[in-house]
């Protein structure tokens, strides 16, 4: 179990990366919790209540700039389900200090990677007003971890030990660089070599012992450097940063790497093969300045050109957020109106391609309002200007359709007949007459509604339309490829532009995670 302590904002930003995994289908709400009105009727809360709720109760502590605490707790695999996530995010938070009556809480559950992951977001405000404790902050997010997993650390340290024993390695350093790699700390002394995690010295074992288990590398390790040295090769032109690149081979292949010297000036890296559990000395794969050495900007440009036009042929239907996704992780770039963008630098697509991509983008969004019949799927294809085939029938799983009901029965039974169409317009909902049934739609929330099926009364919208009055459908008509605008941002806290800085995508991806059981 993993518990990550993520970046710090002054507007909650994570509630809106969060919202969007909700909308993308990536990510399911899990508890809101003092949180007021909003709480009663979460369905009606929009992103930016919660952010401003959140931004409303930090500023009874004026002095704490970045209010916002993000977690994330991953479990490996399946191993742990949504229920029992939120069990454990509970007690984790009462252990860092978050535990107080009225304190507000969001938790959501990802399941968009191999390991199921619980997001939690709330104020490094206490009810009160003072600043809850950060001090020491990441070594008690462990120590809580491990102690509500009850994790005999004695034991998993001898375990560690016995594993690193059995690697394959030429020098004390290279058997240093697997604990290094694994969330410990390294270092001789008085003989020793000194074991460390979470502030204190887990083990020690003696340097000359270390020297026995010492072998040179044989033809197996001569081989697996010849195929290393072609994996370095290849992530390294996918990858914009080291830190991206060591993500990639970690998740990959198993592979960690320990660079040697200062963070703009190493002088070399050590490699731990996880996979065949050997230690290589870096140099003898491939020189630590061509590992380093990340392709410009410009050629970048060119390549991820090319990725989309190949992507497209792959899958047709691709949508701005799903090239975005894998473009950002690839090469560090994104597509926004029309171009491909990285830093400060952009290159216009071909006319072709932007179109392409914007139809899908609009299929994408018409296919959210999630029609449960034919005769929906025909009236979003006629409203909003897309081929019938390009939609296709959901189960009725659209939480948003019971408060969109409600709220058609409240204006009905408020409104006379007269006003009945201009009323609920007023409310955000379009209303149609469409093949001798009435259908009310809310475009905010993408969510069409059969009022007859739904059990509705039309009476008053009959003697509307019977009454010459001029319904939405005329006052109101969505004409050709009219629809609310199809954001160009992927699943990150704030806009794609952002992504990089906060780091949100990083839990999702393990780029942040530190495997810690």
């Amino acid at each position: 179990m993993i518990a990550t302590i993520l970046h710090s904002s002054s507007n909650f930003s994570a509630v809106k990366y969060n919202e969007l995994k909700v909308e993308h289908g990536q990510a399911e709400p899990v508890a809101m919790k003092n949180f007021g009105a909003i709480e009663k009727r979460p369905d009606l809360a929009s992103i930016q209540d919660k952010r401003d709720f959140l931004v409303d109760y930090s500023a009874r502590n004026n002095r704490i700039k970045k209010a916002q605490f993000h977690a994330a707790i991953s479990c490996k695999g399946r191993e742990y389900s949504r229920e029992e996530l939120e069990k454990i995010g509970w007690e984790y938070l009462r252990r860092m200090g978050y535990g107080e009556d009225g304190q507000p809480v969001l938790m959501y559950y990802h399941h968009d990677t191999g390991n199921n992951h619980l997001h939690i977001v709330t104020s490094r405000v206490a009810p009160s007003g003072r600043k809850i404790s950060d001090s020491n902050e990441k070594m008690r997010s462990l120590k809580a971890i491990e102690s509500i997993m009850k994790v005999d650390r004695k034991q998993q340290n001898s375990e560690m030990l016995k594993l690193a024993k059995s690697y394959h390695f030429e020098t004390v350093s290279q058997f240093m660089a697997i604990f290094e790699t694994s969330g410990y700390e390294a270092y001789k002394q008085d003989g020793d070599i000194c074991i460390k995690r979470g502030g204190e010295v887990q083990g020690r074992i003696a340097v000359k012992d270390v020297e026995n288990l010492c072998r040179n590398n044989g033809d197996e390790e001569k081989k697996r450097i010849c195929q290393l040295r072609a994996i370095l090769k290849k992530y390294r032109d996918q990858s914009c940063s080291r830190e991206e690149l060591e993500a990639v081979l970690k998740k990959k292949f198993g592979i960690s790497i320990k660079i040697l010297g200062k963070e703009f000036s190493p002088y070399g890296y050590m490699l731990v093969d996880n996979a065949t559990k050997t230690v290589f000395k870096g140099s003898d794969i491939l020189g630590v300045k061509e590992l380093l050495q990340f392709q410009s900007r410009e050629e970048k440009l060119r390549k991820a050109d090319f990725f989309i036009e190949d992507k497209l042929r792959e899958q047709p239907n691709i949508t701005t957020f799903e090239l975005n996704h894998d473009l950002q992780r690839y090469y560090g770039c994104y597509i926004s109106h029309g171009s491909i963008v990285i830093g400060k630098e952009r290159t216009e697509l071909a006319d072709y391609l932007v179109q392409r991509i914007k139809f899908n983008d609009k299929v994408n969004w018409v296919q959210g309002f999630s029609p449960v019949d034919e005769a929906q799927v025909r009236l979003l294809s006629k409203l909003f200007n897309v081929p019938e085939d390009s939609l296709h029938i959901v189960p009725d799983t659209n939480v948003n359709s019971q408060n969109v009901i409600y709220r058609i029965q409240e204006v009905i039974d408020n409104s006379p007949a007269k006003n009945v169409f201009d009323n609920l317009h007023a409310e955000g909902i379009w209303t149609y007459h469409f093949e001798g049934r009435f259908y009310g739609i809310d475009t905010a929330k993408r969510t069409v509604v059969n009022m007859e099926a739904a059990g509705l009364k039309t009476d008053k919208l009959r003697q509307g339309r019977d009454a010459d009055v001029m319904t939405s459908e005329k006052k109101h008509h969505v004409t050709s490829g009219k629809m609310p605008r199809v954001t160009n941002e992927i699943g990150s806290g704030d806009h794609v532009t952002q992504d990089a800085r906060t780091n949100y995508g990083e839990v999702d991806d393990e780029r942040a995670m530190i495997r810690r059981s």
